[in-house]
């Protein structure tokens, strides 16, 4: 039998976060390994590897990563520094910024879409110091709208 180190490490990847979907985190999120969100995060979430939003994840927050999988709910603004990937039950709630954007059938983007250039420094602001942490917005999450 295996030690729960090691049958994490062979569920999840080696080097990679999970917020499952029992977890709230309220604050900020930053880490330099890719990671996978399934519960509620208030707070913007930043990551040097692929960032994961699972079914049954909330952010209430600014994305910042290296590659994008959304398949749950965004309120704010999403900053991807190569591919992001919105699937077809994903909903945002602010600007998508990213290299190579894949937008499936029936997700649901509210704001701009925006190509970057190659420098993601030009795209993706530094670390916010504490003091200037700003609270996400209120928004109503039972309101998702479309044009079609």
């Amino acid at each position: 039998m295996l030690p729960l180190k090691d049958l994490i490490k062979k569920a999840f990847g080696k080097d990679m976060f999970l917020i499952p979907g029992q977890v709230s985190v309220q604050g900020a999120i930053e880490s330099t390994i890719p990671g996978r969100i399934d519960g509620n995060v208030r707070g913007d979430v930043r990551t040097e590897g692929t960032l994961v939003i699972g079914k049954t994840a909330t952010i209430r927050g600014n994305i910042y990563a290296t590659d994008l999988e959304a398949f749950g709910k965004v309120y704010g603004d999403v900053f991807v520094s190569n591919k992001a990937v919105i699937s077809n039950k994903a909903y945002i709630r602010g600007d998508v910024t990213a290299l190579i954007l894949e937008v499936e059938q029936d997700a649901v983007i509210e704001g701009a879409i925006r190509k970057h250039p190659t420098e993601a420094d030009d795209v993706i602001p530094p670390p916010a110091e504490e003091d200037e942490v700003k609270p996400a917005p209120e928004e109503d999450e039972e309101k998702a709208s479309s044009w079609f």
